[in-house]
C-alpha cells in the first residue's frame, strides 16, 4: 500500500516538477527542493546531518570587534557572511510576471507534497528524531545560522557607525504615484 502510494506521489511530483520548470525557469531550485525532500528520512534517523559551514561553526561571539580594524575588514566579513547565508530578507528580489509567479506556486506545491510524503515514511517521526539526535543536530545548525545573521546585522551597524560607504544596501524603490492637482500631466 505504502509503495503504491509512494509511486503515485513520485509520478505526480515528476509531472509537477516538469510543469514548474517549464513555466518558471527555476529548475535548479526545483531539483534542490525535491532532493531535500528525498533526504528527509535520512536526516530523521541522523544518517545525514545538516552541514554547518566552517565560518559559522567558528563564530563564537557575534558582537566581537577584535578583528575589525577598518572599513575594508568590515566589508570583507560581511561579504563572507553573505556568501554563506545568502541575501538578507529585506533585499529586493527580481520582478516576476504572473506566469513566473504561477509557476513558482506550482513548484512550491510539488515540493511541499514531496516533503510531506517523505515525512510520513517514518512512523513516530518525532521520537525517532529525538532518539537518533537529529533534532539536536538541526537545532545546532539553526543556532549557527542565527548567530551568523546576528553577526552580519551587527557588522552592518558597526560599519555604518564607522562611516563605511555601501555597508547598508539601499531600500527597494517605492512605487511612484501621481499627486492630485498641479503635478498631474497635462494632455
Amino acid at each position: 500500500m505504502r509503495i503504491e502510494l509512494l509511486g503515485r506521489v513520485v509520478v505526480v511530483a515528476a509531472l509537477g516538477v516538469t510543469l514548474a520548470a517549464c513555466s518558471s525557469g527555476r529548475t535548479a531550485d526545483t531539483r534542490r527542493g525535491v532532493a531535500d525532500a528525498a533526504y528527509i528520512p535520512l536526516r530523521d534517523v541522523n544518517v545525514m546531518r545538516p552541514e554547518i559551514p566552517l565560518l559559522l561553526r567558528n563564530l563564537q561571539y557575534p558582537y566581537s570587534t577584535v578583528t575589525l580594524t577598518d572599513c575594508a575588514a568590515v566589508t570583507r566579513e560581511i561579504a563572507a557572511l553573505d556568501g554563506v547565508l545568502g541575501p538578507e530578507s529585506y533585499q529586493p528580489g527580481p520582478n516576476r510576471n504572473i506566469w513566473d509567479r504561477s509557476g513558482d506556486f506550482v513548484e512550491e506545491q510539488v515540493i511541499d507534497a514531496a516533503q510531506s510524503t517523505a515525512e510520513d515514511l517514518i512512523p513516530f517521526r518525532s521520537w525517532v528524531r529525538r532518539i537518533s539526535g537529529a533534532t539536536r543536530a538541526e537545532r545546532e545548525a539553526l543556532r549557527a545560522v542565527a548567530n551568523g545573521q546576528q553577526r552580519r546585522t551587527f557588522l552592518r551597524g558597526y560599519g555604518a557607525s564607522l562611516g563605511c560607504p555601501n555597508i547598508i544596501p539601499p531600500p527597494p524603490p517605492q512605487p511612484v504615484r501621481a499627486r492630485e492637482g498641479r503635478d498631474r500631466p497635462v494632455n
